[in-house]
């Protein structure tokens, strides 16, 4: 699940009352929602840490983990790095080398002109075909870029410029997308796995989260203003504001029923 970690800790507060009456302040959002076919729980984390879920299309409240959660927990599908380079892990194959610092090094080298003495920091799965995304930085932390491959090959390269001070990337759930995210709000940086930016629709100033329903048909952008959900590749043809105030959230599919 992607949503906020320090802990864990429990928390047995009530759920707040803010959250109770969502369903009664959204009327509006929830008939654009059933509208447009959106379903799921949205599990979030509000400011003081605290998680809540509530249910698409209705926004009725639901279970949510009784813990608190302060940064961010990202699915990296099995990738993760160790010693500058990339590797991957699963469960009765242990973990096996992707690419060595070196070799990411003299890829980036290639890629960026160059440039050299890169480790990574973060590596994350975009689909199941094998692309990944490593978040990269250079010697010293003067820089990071974000580089994308398939296997060992790079495909492309996004330079410090346009990273700037990401602190991460968080991929959707089919690895169609991926957000860079940053430290202050407006430091998200949407865009889709080949790399083409991605972005708002008019109207949203900013961000400090982002998620995708499970299909990736759907993005979800929070910023200190609300909630908003849009199709992930027409933004503009709809954009439903759901009025809550979160710092991190998932969007989930619904539990089966009985």
């Amino acid at each position: 699940m992607d949503a906020l970690r320090d802990g864990p800790r429990v928390v047995p507060e009530p759920k707040p009352a803010a959250v109770l009456a969502l369903a009664d302040q959204a009327k509006p959002a929830i008939r654009q929602l059933r509208e447009a076919g959106v379903s799921g729980v949205l599990t979030y984390s509000d400011e003081e840490c605290r998680l809540h879920a509530v249910s698409l299309p209705d926004l009725e409240p639901v279970p949510a983990p009784s813990y608190e959660m302060c940064k961010p927990l990202i699915d990296s599908g099995g990738f993760g790095t160790a010693d500058g380079g990339v590797v991957w892990s699963s469960l009765g194959l242990g973990v096996m080398e992707v690419m060595s610092q070196a070799e990411l090094s003299q890829a980036l080298r290639r890629g960026l002109g160059g440039m050299n003495g890169f480790r990574a920091v973060q590596a994350v799965s975009l689909g199941d075909d094998g692309r990944y995304a490593v978040l990269a930085e250079s010697a010293g932390e003067a820089e990071r870029v974000v580089a994308v491959f398939h296997d060992t090959r790079l495909l492309f390269v996004q330079p410090a410029w346009r990273v700037g001070g990401a602190r991460s990337v968080r991929p959707s759930p089919r690895g169609e997308y991926y957000a860079l995210l940053g430290d202050d709000p407006g430091g998200e940086s949407l865009y889709g796995r080949d790399g083409r930016p991605i972005g708002l629709p008019a109207g949203i100033e900013g961000s400090r989260s982002v998620a995708w329903s499970p299909d990736d048909a759907w993005t979800a952008v929070a910023n200190e203003r609300g909630l908003y959900l849009f199709p992930s590749e027409h933004g503009e043809e709809r954009v439903v504001r759901i009025p809550l105030v979160v710092l991190d959230l998932d969007w989930a599919e619904a539990a089966a029923g009985p």
